[in-house]
């Protein structure tokens, strides 16, 4: 099966289609628009093509995926809008953008907290991710997968970080989320919430001093030509919430459902053994094109140290009981 990869002016233009006409067969096929803010050469993109060519060819051809990548059907933010109203069927985002719907999902964002991706995913395919996906149900959002993304870490244009105090008075790049403009506060710096768009010019024209991103995203976004020290410190080990229209999902037959499960494990399964591999080859190619720090233990520990705080000013928010049950989880 080939996917459409459109431009952005024309998926907008297809907002509201939901049909396409199977002219062989006489009978309509049900399109599901799939929205993500990634580059096509990503493992998540991949992912996404191999979970449409398996729904594709168990429907028979009844049920379509549409691919588009880059941001094609808006901002992240737009996006989730977009999903929520049903005039887009599935969208890509992590739990910092989710918990402007449901604040408890920024308990994955809280600093330092998961110990490995392997841990991560052992909590959000089980009891506790199910807690939390139940809750993005109420926001109308069906997650039905998930993509590992991997460890943030924290890069500048031209000033290494070895320490919490070398981010002093630094503007750094964060997601809208009031955890990560927290964490960075804490860590001394000033926060600035761009969208992901927005982040290559605003470090080009020096509106920002840096930014926390993952290895493979920088690298697909070609984010070495204006940004070149980075320290590997993985405040947060991020993952992608791959959320439906809760009312489109609820409109399937259980058959159509079984399939759609069947083939987002396939290719989730895929994708969180091919990411980690992704990041050692990013992780590579940066020490030729950049200064990388490994911090110590001991360096390390001094972002922890600044950062714990942070966790007490979210207990309202997020709950105290989820962010206990968070750290027994995923520390």
């Amino acid at each position: 099966m080939t996917l459409k990869t459109t431009t952005r002016r024309q998926a907008l233009g297809l907002a509201g289609a939901t049909l396409l006409a199977a002219p062989a067969l006489g009978q309509r096929a049900r399109v599901l628009r799939f929205g993500t803010p990634v580059p096509v050469d990503t493992t998540y993109h991949k992912a996404l093509l191999m979970f449409a060519d398996e729904v594709s060819k168990n429907t028979g051809g009844k049920l379509k995926i549409e691919a588009y990548p880059s941001n094609q059907l808006g901002t992240i933010k737009e996006m989730l809008t977009n999903v929520q109203l049903g005039t887009q069927a599935i969208a890509a985002a992590v739990p910092a953008w989710y918990s402007n719907y449901v604040k408890p999902m920024d308990v994955f964002t809280l600093p330092f907290l998961v110990a490995s991706p392997e841990k991560l995913r052992a909590a959000v395919d089980g009891p506790f991710g199910a807690k939390m996906k139940g809750m993005l149900e109420t926001a109308d959002f069906k997650i039905i997968g998930t993509w590992l993304i991997g460890a943030r870490h924290i890069i500048t244009a031209s000033k290494p970080v070895h320490a919490p105090a070398d981010l002093t008075g630094l503007k750094i790049r964060v997601i809208g989320s009031q955890v990560y403009i927290e964490t960075f506060r804490a860590l001394g710096a000033s926060p600035v919430a761009l969208d992901p768009t927005e982040i290559y010019l605003a470090l080009q024209q020096k509106v920002v001093d840096g930014l926390e991103f993952p290895l493979p995203d920088f690298i697909a976004n070609k984010m070495y030509e204006v940004a070149h020290c980075l320290t590997l410190d993985n405040h947060v080990t991020d993952v992608f919430f791959l959320g439906m229209n809760k009312a489109m999902w609820n409109g399937f037959s259980q058959e159509e459902q079984q399939i759609i499960d069947a083939a987002m494990k396939s290719s989730n399964d895929w994708q969180w053994k091919a990411q980690p591999e992704s990041i050692e080859e990013s992780k590579t190619k940066l020490q030729g094109l950049m200064q990388v720090i490994d911090l110590s233990p001991i360096e390390r520990q001094k972002f922890i140290d600044a950062t714990r705080p942070v966790y007490a000013k979210f207990e309202g928010s997020i709950g105290k009981d989820i962010i206990d049950e968070a750290v027994k989880v995923l520390s």
